[in-house]
């Protein structure tokens, strides 16, 4: 399910590498985010943007892969 989502981060320019992609699925696996999307938005974000300059190109990732989220 979050592949997709790695390569929409790469492909929009945000520099991840697949050592921080595995950290954030362990830190998915902690459970310390359970069903809030704006907690696992900030998580996600916390995990894989290591420069302010990204953010904008991450959030134009995350609502391509997670469009309608909320909604479920």
């Amino acid at each position: 399910m979050f592949l997709p989502f790695f390569a929409a981060l790469r492909t929009r320019g945000v520099p991840v590498s697949l050592r921080e992609f595995l950290d954030f699925l362990a830190a998915l696996r902690t459970g310390v985010v359970l069903y809030d999307v704006e907690g696992f938005y900030h998580l996600a974000r916390t995990a894989l943007v290591k420069d302010e300059r990204n953010f904008d190109r991450f959030d134009r990732a995350f609502a391509e892969s997670f469009r309608g989220l909320a909604e479920i």
